[in-house]
Order: C-alpha cells, then structure tokens, then sequence
C-alpha cells in the first residue's frame, strides 16, 4: 500500500516542470502511432520529474499494451496513490487497459486501487481543507483581457501522514471554495481570464471570465455544469437555507439553479460566504453565540463574549474585526485578530486565543497576516500566518501542531494575490510577465492559461 497523497502541493507542477516538454513530445508520438518513441519520452519525463503523474499513466499504459505487465503495475499505481481522483475513477473503463486487467498484475491494480480509494476517503474525511497555488501567480506580459488562472486547487491535508491529496481537478483555476452545511458539496470559485489596465493605471485588475463548480464531496464528482459569472471585480458565494447556493457578481444577487447551471435573480447573500477579487479574497462570517457590539466598515468591536462567559478585552489595537473571530466547537475558546488598518505603516495585528470562562489570553502571532482561522476540533485551530503557511495550534498543549508550508500561495477558504493583507490606496505587488514561472517574455503560456480549456 502506497502514501496516499503527496508531501507537497509543489508536486502538482508537474504540468509546467522539468518533465513537461519530453511528455508533450510523448503525447504527440502517441498521437501518430510511433509508441516506441511516446515510450521514450515518457521515461524521459519521468526522469527529469519523478513526480510526473501524467508520464507514469501514459508509460503504464504503453507497457500493459506491449505485453510488460509487471514493468506497468509500478507507473500505474504511482499514479493512483499520487492524485486517485485524477486517474483512478476511469480507470475500469479504459479501453486501452482492458487486457491488461483480465492478467494478474492488472487484477491486483483494480485491488490495490481500491485500497487507495478508501484510504484517500477516510484521510479527506478527517483532513484539513485549504486552497493551494501549484506554482507563483503572475500577471500575463500582455494588458487588456488575457488568460490567467489562480494556478490552484483544493486539497486535504492529512495530518497523520502529512501528506496532500488533491480534491479538485479543475486545470489549476480554483481560487476559492465554500462547503455547504451539511458538507456533503462544496461550491469552487475559480477563473479562466482577468482584465488589467495597461501601466501607469494603478486600477486594480479583475476577474474577466469567472466561474463556478459544484463538487459532490462523496465522490468528488460535478454537481450540474459549470455556472459561467462572466466578469466582475467582486464575487460572494454562500450557502443559504436548505443548502440554496446563492451568488452575488458586482452586487448583483442570484440564486443558482444546480441542475441547469442557470442563475435566477433575487435572494439574500447567507452568512458565511466567501467574498473574492482578484487581488483580496475573504471570508464574510459572524460567529454565533458571540455577543459584541458590531460598528464600522468592516464591523469591529472593542469587547466580546460568549453567551453566559466572561467579556474579553482586545489587547493592543483595541479591536477586532468580526470577520476575524471563531468560537470553538463547544464555546470553551475563541480566536480573534486585533484590527489593524492595512495601510497602517510599522503595526501588525496579533493573533490570541481566549478562554471564554475565565477571559485570560494566550498570544499566538504578531504578523502581517489576514489571520483567517477555522477550528479543526475543540481544541485545534487552523490559521494563516501571512508567510505562506497554515499553522495548527493545539489549545491542550498550547503549542503549535504542525506547519504546512506554501509559500507561491495556501489558504484556509480563499487564496489572495499576497499573503499579507493588501491596502486598498496600494494595489497588491506581484510579477508581470509571460505567466510561465519566470517572467520571460519568449517563454509559453502555462497550459492552463494556453488553452483556455474548460474546468473538468
């Protein structure tokens, strides 16, 4: 039985990495039948990028069909265990693989995929939820309306093994997602195109062909076609009452018919809801069983509480924000940020936890960081640290758990262009260039910025 799942997201560039020229070439031969070179640049793939999991599924597949049946267990299975849903729902169905698995090595793949299936089910069940860039967001060389992607996907984090098993296969595009109530769905929010203003014009960029994608989180297969959003420079996406996902483009308010992908206008955005530009991306929530007087844009208090606890005091600021508070399952400890301006020069906010019975404080992090935060269990808490890592806190021992490192992009919900917040008067710095990793003019589109291909 293999590691489910892989030790890091950067993995997952395989699509755009050392092995990606050798295994277009594969395909090509493929294509005109030449299977003895396809077979070669393949393995060359392969090792220029070990973790190359479309390589190892084509040599797989090009060895079953010259009868090396042993040699293709291996490439097969590296394949399944590196990202399951990526290959392993078609697996029975495969034309090209139908001999191969009436032999005892194929026999042993379909049980050995299997296992993997439900090891990757129970690992997502329990994993940690989070959006994470397969490489670093840059802006197309070019101004005007160009291909771009987030460059992401959602994934579980497993903190048994430590490992990643990606959950979306959407060619890179995801930037944020929302889990309905129940946790039996969850809505992607994603992009294929943004619109940015040719230089000196410090306008932000935005959003120019967005979209979104219900994913059945039992199999993790599409609910309903892609809903198209067209563009926007804000979108917020919730679940409402009896799991109605409801949508908003630019103010602009719709419920989402999921059968049709048809969005119907009307309705009231829920709470809590992802809120997503370009450059900033949010979770909108307030926390229930919080009592605090809520005032300003966004909403701060001075002081909070737990119904029936004690009231807490914000220390340093004075403030905090209500996006930026989360009570525990059992409401025997809260976590706020203090609020500080994002404009404001040489002050960061802190990161604490309270008890809400006795009021007393535990400091975590002082940071450039949103802090967005989500309790794993009554005592775990899962934050951002603004240094392209998610950290886990472990309330029984009051240290930190474990680190997961990201640093081209992770989030709890929702990826924004930077990892720290960004201030409004200072539009967010990130690279111009061709998109293809390191800025060169000559280079080509990453695929998923070259095809404009639909999510899948």
């Amino acid at each position: 039985m293999p590691a489910s799942g892989v030790d890091r997201i950067a993995r997952m560039n395989f699509v755009y990495g050392d092995g990606w020229p050798a295994y277009d070439k594969a395909v090509a031969a493929k294509s005109k039948k030449d299977l003895a070179a396809a077979r070669a640049y393949a393995e060359q793939a392969i090792g220029k990028d070990a973790y190359h999991y479309d390589a190892h599924r084509l040599l797989a597949e090009l060895l079953a069909q010259a009868g090396e049946h042993a040699a293709a267990v291996d490439h097969l299975v590296s394949a399944l265990s590196g990202d399951y849903f990526a290959y392993g729902p078609t697996l029975a169905t495969d034309a090209a693989l139908t001999e191969f698995f009436a032999t005892p090595h194929g026999q042993s793949v379909s049980a050995l995929a299997a296992r993997i299936r439900d090891d990757y089910g129970k690992r997502i069940a329990g994993g940690v939820w989070l959006v994470g860039r397969r490489s670093t967001f840059k802006f197309p060389k070019d101004p005007g309306v160009q291909p771009a992607t987030s460059r992401g996907e959602v994934y579980a984090y497993d903190r048994d093994s430590r490992r990643y098993l990606r959950l979306t296969h959407t060619g890179h595009r995801v930037d944020a997602f929302v889990r309905a109530p129940d946790g039996g769905e969850i809505a992607i929010l994603g992009f294929d195109k943004i619109d940015r203003e040719k230089p000196p014009s410090m306008k932000p960029a935005t959003l120019a062909s967005a979209w979104l994608l219900v994913l059945d989180t039992a199999a993790w297969k599409t609910v309903g076609p892609k809903v198209a959003l067209g563009a926007a420079s804000t979108i917020e996406v919730g679940y409402g009452a009896g799991d109605a996902l409801i949508v908003s483009v630019d103010g602009a308010v719709s419920t989402v018919d999921k059968t049709s992908g048809k969005l119907t206008k009307g309705g009231t955005l829920p709470v809590p809801r992802i809120a997503v530009s370009l450059e900033e991306a949010r979770t909108i929530r307030s926390p229930e069983g919080i009592e605090a007087a809520w005032s300003g844009d966004p909403p701060v208090t001075t002081s909070l509480k737990v119904t029936g606890g004690t009231a807490i005091a914000i220390p340093e600021s004075g403030a905090t924000a209500q996006h930026a508070v989360s009570l525990a399952p059992g409401g025997a400890k809260v976590a706020f940020s203090t609020y500080v301006d994002p404009c404001a020069k040489d002050t960061s906010p802190s990161l604490y936890v309270a008890d809400t019975k006795k009021g007393t404080l535990k400091h975590l992090l002082t940071s450039a960081s949103r802090f967005a935060t989500r309790w794993l269990d009554g005592t775990t808490l899962a934050y951002e640290d603004g240094e392209g890592s998610i950290r886990l806190w472990d309330a029984t021992s009051g240290r930190e758990a474990a680190r997961l490192d990201n640093k081209v992009g992770i989030a709890l919900d929702a990826l924004s262009l930077s990892a720290a917040p960004s201030c409004k008067a200072t539009p967010a710095a990130v690279d111009a260039g061709s998109g293809a990793g390191s800025g060169s003019a000559d280079e080509p589109l990453p695929p998923e910025e070259g095809s404009g291909a639909a999510p899948q």
